[in-house]
């Protein structure tokens, strides 16, 4: 069933969902909607070294986007989804909640880390994945 994925995936449909996770996360984490808090308590600073490795930062972002945007397109393809928008919407939740949200939030358990934090993080996983769902499934 997986090699039948691969024979009729729709490439350029996998692309565009990665990239709007992508553009979604740059949206997300900008500094005046959720950046500066989350940079706080990541204790992340912008520092001469670490604007040097932003490229290549985005750079694998973007790759790994594609790679979560390949494998949800498999997953889909394995659960034979329709192809509708509430059914794009309910399957990235599912797997963005079961598989994102729920690990995320094991580790802040024991890093300690703010419920606030984990929305953040969280979120941004689940609504990537939804708006990636919706794209896969709609645009056919």
């Amino acid at each position: 069933m997986i090699q039948e994925f691969f024979a009729q995936a729709a490439w350029l449909h996998i692309a565009v969902a990665g990239i709007v996770y992508f553009c979604l996360g740059a949206v997300w984490y900008a500094r005046p909607v959720f950046g500066n808090y989350w940079a706080a308590q990541h204790k992340i600073e912008m520092t001469e070294e670490s604007k040097k490795r932003m490229p290549m930062l985005m750079i694998s972002t973007l790759l790994l986007n594609f790679g979560i945007a390949i494998g949800l397109g498999i997953a889909m393809h394995v659960m034979q989804a329709p192809g509708t928008c509430m059914n794009g919407i309910k399957t990235g939740l599912f797997l963005g909640g079961v598989f994102c949200a729920a690990p995320i939030g094991i580790n802040y358990l024991y890093t300690a880390k703010p419920l606030k934090l984990w929305i953040i993080d969280a979120g941004y996983h689940v609504v990537g994945i939804t708006l990636m769902g919706i794209v896969l499934s709609v645009w056919h």
